[in-house]
């Protein structure tokens, strides 16, 4: 504990159990929650073993989310003075996800500790500029900081003494997990035992999840993804669960209805990398699936009906968005004769759909959910703009992924506006 912080719960302690209500302070922080979350990450790597091996940029954005909850709980305490339970779920939900990866619980409780002493050197950095750094301030703000860390401390405790009894089939999955996820790092090594497992050819899959799902939810996901979609291993993120599926004897195909087969639940989508054979391949069929995901996504918005994403299909988007200026300017050129009629929001999915179906009007009527007399007047009110009368041609691909780029960019602006 820095002797500052100790200095003033000392204080806090002879004026009796004070939590203040510092609301001022507490605007401020709001602005650097993002920041001070990076600042805590950080430390943890300079500090830790288990989280200075992590390389997994979704992992590392779990980390994060989680580090950032940890300093809005605080702030809203300094709001309100108190201390609310339903705060914590995000660190609780995090320390359950860090048990099943296989971090080491003292190494969790670490985090948390320099994660306060971060948040602390904000405070009185803070309350040194605004000039309010009075014995007072410092004795109630520390006191809740340090009842924070207390009780945060006594969560993560029991996360992990409840997830030793609590469900064999967690505990037996828990090995190949930390398996699993030191080969998505990167950081086993060839003779690792257990590493043949990866010779069998698999894609990796990446089933994003709608908000921040509980443990118990992505728990489920994977298994589900073991029984219904033959997953030799699967580990947690945030947001996702990230799986090594054996490719069956069908073909690609085969396991990407098996995927769209899934009960669809809080999946949001599906991101399929490439078949890989060995640990190195997974790595680059995770980093597939994660592109394949985040095109996907972004093209559909997250209302497709068939939400899985495969990189076999998206591979030349995903490597004409490398470049977004270069992609913007092929889009707006390939898009330019329909200028006139752009404004009309039927205009991009319905091109999109006909092209995708090869014209075959039931299946775009379905796919746009309206009548199949829709779509024909549709397609004649866009024939004095467009040639759509020859799909599956070179014209018809570069216009397809034209109108992608032009849908993948336009829900990239939207996310991204003030």
């Amino acid at each position: 504990m820095e002797p500052r912080l100790l200095e003033a719960y000392t204080g806090a302690a002879a004026m009796g159990p004070v939590i203040g209500k510092h609301k001022g302070v507490a605007a401020l922080l709001e602005e650097r929650v993002d920041a001070l979350a990076y600042v805590m990450v950080r430390a943890y790597q300079d500090s830790i073993t288990e989280y200075r091996a992590i390389t997994d940029e979704s992992l590392l954005t779990d980390v994060r989310e989680v580090s950032a909850a940890t300093v809005r709980c605080c702030l809203n305490a300094m709001r309100t003075g108190e201390l609310r339970d339903e705060d914590f779920v995000p660190m609780i939900e995090g320390a359950r996800r860090r048990a099943l990866q296989g971090i080491d619980r003292e190494a969790v409780l670490r985090a948390y500790r320099l994660g306060v002493q971060v948040f602390w050197r904000e405070v009185t950095g803070t309350l040194a500029v605004t000039g309010t750094t009075s014995d007072h301030d410092l004795a109630s703000m520390a006191a809740f900081v340090l009842e924070f860390a207390d009780r945060i401390s006594t969560e993560v405790a029991a996360v992990y003494a409840d997830q030793s009894p609590r469900d064999a089939r967690v505990m037996d999955q828990r090995p190949r997990t930390r398996l699993f996820d030191a080969v998505l790092a990167g950081t086993v090594a060839d003779h690792h035992r257990g590493v043949d497992a990866f010779a069998a050819k698999h894609c990796v899959a990446v089933a994003e999840v709608r908000g921040s799902a509980p443990l118990a939810d992505l728990e489920k996901v994977g298994r589900t993804l073991v029984n219904h979609a033959g997953a030799l291993f699967w580990t947690v993120r945030h947001h996702s669960v990230i799986a090594a599926i054996e490719m069956p004897g069908q073909g690609r195909e085969h396991l990407v209805r098996s995927l769209a087969g899934l009960p669809a639940g809080r999946i949001v989508g599906i991101g399929l990398g490439q078949v890989a054979d060995d640990a190195g391949q997974t790595r680059l069929s995770y980093g597939e699936a994660l592109d394949a995901l985040r095109v996907g996504l972004g093209i559909t918005g997250g209302a497709a009906i068939r939400p899985v994403f495969d990189h076999h299909q998206l591979a030349p988007l995903i490597a004409m968005l490398a470049d977004l200026e270069r992609a913007r300017r092929f889009a707006g050129a390939a898009l330019a004769p329909l200028t006139p009629v752009m404004d009309r929001r039927w205009v991009i999915p319905t091109v999109d759909a006909y092209l995708s179906h090869g014209g075959r009007l039931k299946e775009v009527a379905s796919v746009l959910n309206v009548h199949q007399n829709t779509v024909k007047y549709r397609i004649s009110e866009l024939r004095p703009f467009l040639d759509l009368a020859a799909c599956g041609g070179e014209e018809s691909a570069a216009l397809l992924m034209a109108v992608r780029v032009h849908m993948y960019l336009s829900t990239d602006a939207k996310e991204n506006a003030p």
